[in-house]
């Protein structure tokens, strides 16, 4: 599970620096494929959790 939390969180930073404006992703589309290193030097894609339980991540701005 944490490897999917992980894997969710590095998919929001790099879309979020990919470039893209925001019109090119749409609600809803699928997000592209990437690759990326674990930490123990494996290699993860995001296809590799097709047909897994979805993951959301919820972050709370607080104030302070």
């Amino acid at each position: 599970m944490r490897k999917v939390l992980w894997l969710a969180l590095v998919l929001l930073l790099v879309l979020a620096g990919c470039g893209q404006d925001a019109g090119s992703l749409k609600e809803g589309a699928r997000a592209p494929d990437f690759r990326l290193p674990t930490a123990t030097g494996e290699t993860v894609s995001l296809s590799d959790y097709v047909g897994k339980q979805p993951v959301l991540l919820f972050f709370h701005m607080a104030a302070g």
